[in-house]
């Protein structure tokens, strides 16, 4: 993933997952990694929010999330939350408590994670913000540029 455009994507972690670790239902792992071939045909830089970072390293060893953590900053640029992502991500949670399902176990601690998520890759300039996940889909269409995973490969050889 060497010469990259100037033009930055986030991902969320569940694409992180599905496309690097390659856990996940086989559809899933085959969309992400449609979508990470597309982008580096085109020479997109990726961005790694931090919590999505945290969340890949979680179900790991310390010795394997070194590894992990280092080989992914690499490949990656790893985007901090700081102050302007914390207050983005409070406005999103004012607005995304209307889209997510309320009574669902871990639903608040979901739509925690996923307005900081979304408001670390505005805040540090990604213009396209990826994610597998509906409801974080649509919570990040306020702000950014949000896309789903692709259900088709760029090149029709790559089925």
């Amino acid at each position: 993933m060497g010469n990259f455009k100037h033009a930055m994507v986030a991902i969320d972690s569940m694409v992180l997952v599905w496309g690097i670790r390659q856990d996940g239902p086989e559809d899933k792992k085959k969309s992400a990694n449609w979508l990470f071939t597309a982008l580096e045909k085109n020479k997109m830089q990726i961005m790694i929010p931090s919590i999505v970072l945290s969340e890949y390293l979680t179900p790991l060893s310390e010795e394997e999330s070194s590894l992990a953590s280092a080989e992914i900053s690499s490949l990656c640029v790893i985007a901090p939350f700081d102050t302007r992502c914390a207050m983005l991500a409070a406005k999103l949670f004012r607005q995304g408590k209307q889209h997510y399902p309320s009574g669902v176990k871990h639903g608040r601690a979901c739509l925690r994670a996923d307005c900081m998520i979304i408001a670390t890759a505005k805040a540090h300039g990604a213009s396209i913000f990826y994610t597998g996940d509906k409801n974080c889909l649509k919570l990040a269409q306020n702000v950014i540029t949000a896309k789903d995973l692709p259900d088709q490969p760029d090149n029709l050889f790559d089925y």
